[in-house]
């Protein structure tokens, strides 16, 4: 998802999810420094999502040039 939301948003965009389900288009936004918007009608999927953004969110290796998001 993060390189979905590179692909197609612009830089400074916002990111519309009308479906958010667990969260995993919101985190990769976090991450990429984009803004979003979640929509979730499920109360248990609204609450998942609130408490995986709500957790440090864990450096990963970029997948295309194999460095650290790590500062």
């Amino acid at each position: 998802m993060r390189f979905l939301v590179r692909l197609v948003t612009r830089p400074g965009g916002v990111v519309l999810d009308p479906f958010a389900g667990s969260g995993t288009t919101g985190e990769a936004c976090v991450l990429e420094g984009f803004q979003s918007v979640l929509i979730e009608l499920d109360l248990k999927h609204a609450e998942l999502i609130k408490a995986r953004l709500s957790k440090p969110l864990q450096p990963t290796l970029d997948l295309f040039s194999g460095v650290s998001d790590a500062p």
